[in-house]
């Protein structure tokens, strides 16, 4: 079954994908749903999207992914407000009311070390394979409140969390989301913190210094200036060497204007290292989120909508289909495309799904497709086949089945894509004499045995030809 040509909106794909994580419990009964839908002109798998709706409907999922989309901005704001009482609490924890002291050295690694941790920490999850949940402790949080609040208990609502992050793991989007969540809720703590420490280092005087007992105070030295170099780009002051020595000495008096230029290095410090990289990775979560939305889509070639869409094929009204025998003489057969230069195509043609595709010993060189014989399907391979412009192309079809216009019509569109054209019948060896028979007595009927053979097996049907010479060949 082919993807649709439109991709579905994310709320019809999150439906239908937990309708089947429903379904996977038991099947909800669906028999007059069905009947409505078999006589449905779209396509496949539409009328298995809309199958979802209907059943969705009856089981409440429309009103809850409403109130989810209408709580989750709310539960980001609880988690921001917490973000704010974090980020007060540490510019709280960096400015000493008492003593009107703060050391630069260790306001900087309350402030900078556990978004430094949790940062490096997205950054590998997106690196290791299958840890695409890990990092982004408040990108989780989030997820988690929301699906709490908005999306309740019971099997729906653990269908449509358990859809979601399906859907967006399948669209390597999850990562991306839930990074998404957690830098905002950093920026915005961070935002809060600045404005704080600007606040208290604007109108009550401090003392910025930085002391140790057990480390070396030539690496603190040397560690201010390094971290002074990225702010210093962006215009804010840098402190000199020997205002860093004095800012070392508990004795030395403070100096006003040594003081600013330690203030707006520490803001500076903050705004570098801890809100820009947040609201840049941000940005890239955005860019990638917009980039691959169109990704999240149901995994339609599961057996599960294959059984379903073959319920919906048994119910459809039926169709006359043509006899073995058409008069196919009279019309003028599409010229062969000599000059194709591709590499060999096998592809299926209305094979039973039980049968295995492509054949486990295929050449590497030799490239495979596979067509349920609906519409869009012949439609999608006819167009892939002309886009590989193969030299030889080979049409498998069920050797117990029956030809039929539908698969002349397939034989002629590919005619003009390839510069030669062959027939191989799957499972020759188990069918009988007459339907061994039947596919050559077809192809010289409708005048297509000029330029199609017929074959027993891919190799034969594979094999180095000539275009043309080949005559139709009966299996044995």
């Amino acid at each position: 079954m082919s993807l649709p040509p439109v991709p579905l909106s994310f709320a019809d794909a999150l439906t239908t994908e937990a309708i089947r994580r429903i379904e996977s419990d038991g099947p909800l009964e669906d028999q007059s749903v069905l009947r409505q839908l078999a006589h449905a002109p779209e396509p496949a798998p539409w009328p298995l999207v809309q199958r979802a709706r209907l059943l969705a409907e009856r089981l409440g999922l429309p009103g809850r992914l409403a109130r989810a989309r209408d709580l989750a901005p709310l539960v980001l704001l609880g988690v921001a407000a917490l973000m704010v009482a974090a980020g007060l609490g540490l510019a709280g924890a960096v400015v000493d009311a008492q003593e009107r002291r703060i050391n630069v050295i260790a306001s900087l690694a309350g402030l900078l070390g556990l978004h430094g941790l949790s940062l490096l920490a997205w950054l590998v999850a997106l690196l290791v394979p299958g840890q695409g949940r890990g990092g982004a402790l408040a990108g989780r949080l989030w997820l988690a409140l929301t699906a709490r609040t908005a999306l309740g208990r019971g099997r729906e609502g653990a269908a449509l969390l358990q859809a979601g992050v399906q859907l967006l793991e399948r669209a390597r989007l999850l990562p991306w989301l839930l990074g998404l969540a957690s830098h905002l809720l950093w920026a915005i703590g961070f935002g809060v913190a600045i404005a704080a420490l600007l606040s208290a280092l604007a109108f009550r005087r401090y003392t910025l210094g930085w002391e140790t007992t057990l480390l070396d105070p030539a690496g603190f030295a040397r560690a201010i200036d390094a971290m002074a170099w990225l702010p210093g780009l962006l215009g804010f002051p840098v402190p000199d060497a020997t205002l860093i020595r004095a800012a070392g000495d508990p004795a030395a008096p403070p100096d006003a204007a040594g003081q600013a230029v330690l203030a707006w290095w520490l803001v500076g410090c903050v705004l570098v290292y801890g809100l820009v990289p947040r609201l840049l990775c941000a940005l890239w979560c955005t860019a990638l989120w917009q980039a691959r939305r169109r990704r999240l889509q149901p995994d339609f070639t599961l057996p599960y909508y294959r059984q379903l869409q073959a319920r919906l094929d048994a119910l459809a009204p039926a169709r006359v289909v043509d006899a073995e025998l058409v008069a196919g003489h009279g019309a003028a057969l599409p010229r062969r495309a000599h000059d194709a230069p591709g590499a060999p195509v096998l592809l299926a043609f209305e094979l039973p799904p039980e049968q295995p595709w492509p054949p486990a010993d295929l050449p590497h060189d030799v490239r495979a497709w596979a067509c349920d014989g609906s519409a869009a399907a012949r439609a999608a391979a006819v167009q892939q086949v002309a886009a590989w412009r193969p030299r030889r192309l080979v049409v498998a079809c069920q050797a117990t089945a029956s030809p039929d216009r539908g698969t002349e019509r397939l034989l002629r569109e590919l005619l003009p894509l390839a510069a030669s054209l062959h027939l191989w019948l799957v499972d020759a060896d188990q069918a009988d004499e007459a339907q061994r028979a039947r596919w050559p007595r077809w192809l010289h009927d409708t005048g297509l045995d000029a330029l199609v053979a017929c074959h027993p097996r891919w190799q034969s049907a594979l094999a180095d030809l000539a275009p043309g010479a080949a005559t139709p060949e009966a299996p044995r």
